[in-house]
């Protein structure tokens, strides 16, 4: 059995004991991102979702997580997560999910994580799903193993924090493939591959709250190489990018996190200093599309320099 990966202490949660409502924390610190100003938002999911799953049936699985961030989470704090049972059926569970620092009073993320019970036959019903896209082929052996940290390099000035992270600090192999740009942002696609090292355990519900954390990594990060000359280079316009709300659609409850994936990603709207991002993730090998997610996240950029008046 392989040793613990490090995206399994990201995504654990213990429970609380003596407590009214069921209730959970980080199973291990947070800082594991030493100059991260906050918690990354994809820890708040995934132990959101590792706490739901937590209260529910083991033949119930998760299928969808609606999410808004409230609140920066700082590193050196516990989170708690307080989790509501808002409904339980034969066939389907609900459980609203609050994460907060301190006192219940400063709620940092909220969660509505919604769970199916897959040992009831759910009979004749539509099946489709859109086509993992061929990529001409190519494969993650085809990719540079430091593809993501030489585009984040070329991509980011040096003075922004995730530039300042070591490699030990992100938990998947990601392989960017391309990009496929135009004039119009909302032609924007970026293809490639990601993976963890292999799990410990088979646990489908820590391969999918995996899951979850991997699609928030970089999420609207599409947004942003969307518009390369409003960002400016080394996107030193960006005065403010933060996450607001997180959508995810599991689509597999069996999907695992430490096969290799295919991740598509766009952004189709950007006004009123928000963006909106969307992503698939496909499992390499079967085609299947895993996951579906999308982000609206705020970005703000420095105001333009007057230009000169005209002569």
């Amino acid at each position: 059995m392989p040793a613990p990966a490090l995206i399994e202490g990201i995504v654990a949660v213990m429970q609380v004991p003596e407590t009214g409502v069921p209730t959970f924390t980080n199973a291990k610190p947070l800082a594991s991102h030493a100059n991260a100003r906050s918690v990354l938002g994809g820890l708040l999911i995934a132990q959101s979702v590792s706490a739901a799953t937590a209260t529910v049936a083991n033949t119930f699985k998760p299928y969808s997580l609606q999410s808004s961030f409230l609140a920066p989470a700082s590193p050196g704090k516990d989170i708690k997560y307080e989790v509501d049972k808002t409904a339980d059926g034969r066939a389907y569970a609900t459980r609203t999910v609050r994460a907060y620092q301190e006192a219940p009073q400063n709620c940092v993320f909220i969660a509505v994580v919604s769970f199916q019970n897959a040992a009831r036959p759910s009979g004749n019903v539509l099946r489709y799903g859109t086509p993992k896209p061929d990529l001409d082929g190519e494969g993650p052996d085809d990719v540079d193993p430091s593809a993501m940290k030489m585009m984040q390099t070329s991509m980011l000035d040096k003075s922004v924090n995730i530039n300042k992270l070591e490699a030990a600090d992100f938990p998947f192999d990601w392989r960017p493939l391309r990009m496929d740009m135009s004039e119009d942002p909302s032609s924007f696609r970026l293809w490639g591959f990601v993976r963890a090292p292999p799990l410990s355990g088979d646990s489908h519900a820590l391969h999918l709250a995996a899951l979850a954390y991997a699609s928030d990594e970089f999420a609207f990060g599409a947004a942003l190489a969307a518009n390369p000359m409003a960002v400016g280079k080394g996107m030193k316009n960006i005065t403010l990018g933060t996450s607001l709300t997180h959508n995810v659609s599991f689509h597999d409850p069996q999907a695992r996190v430490d096969e290799w994936i295919v991740i598509e990603r766009d952004t189709t709207w950007g006004a009123d200093g928000r963006v909106m991002v969307s992503q698939r993730m496909w499992d390499m090998k079967s085609g299947r599309l895993i996951l579906s997610a999308s982000q609206e996240a705020l970005v703000r950029l420095r105001p333009k320099t007057p230009g000169k008046p005209k002569l």
